[in-house]
């Protein structure tokens, strides 16, 4: 694992955002933080892509806290109703899509005129998810044509 260091500490950085915007209401303009964000965790998804461990070790420990966050986010509104909910749980499942909820309401509104929570929140996360994926795939393919002209 120290192979991720520095990557490790990238992966906290939407949560960290995500738990102060919520925490202290320090809200930026939605698109620009989705901007920055996305370019950010594409950019996060890049470097995954470099380290030297095999690709599905790379995309797991990549998206590790994004998993764990998930899951727990559905268990906590999808699986569970609102009487048996933890409410520590269900917030700390919705700081780490935080910054990709313009993107996950916009996707959400392809779908329906009316906006509901839990889908919204489940768009943010896949948009999340598709984000980084995007970044890793980009930075495969460059380095798979950058060694295939050296040849």
């Amino acid at each position: 694992m120290k192979e991720y260091k520095k990557e490790i500490i990238l992966i906290l950085i939407p949560f960290i955002y995500g738990f102060i915007a919520n925490t202290f209401m320090i809200i930026l303009p939605p698109m620009l933080i989705q901007i920055v964000f996305g370019v950010f965790w594409f950019w996060v998804g890049m470097r995954f892509a470099k380290v030297k461990a095999n690709h599905l070790k790379n995309i797991l420990v990549g998206n590790s806290l994004w998993l764990i966050s998930f899951l727990i986010y559905l268990w906590q509104f999808v699986l569970v109703n609102d009487e048996g909910r933890n409410t520590v749980l269900a917030m700390f499942s919705q700081h780490y899509p935080f910054t990709f909820i313009s993107s996950g309401t916009q996707l959400s509104l392809m779908f329906s005129d009316m906006i509901h929570g839990t889908v919204l929140t489940i768009f943010s996360y896949l948009m999340m998810f598709i984000v980084f994926m995007g970044g890793y795939i980009t930075s495969w393919i460059i380095s798979k044509k950058m060694f295939n002209h050296n040849k």
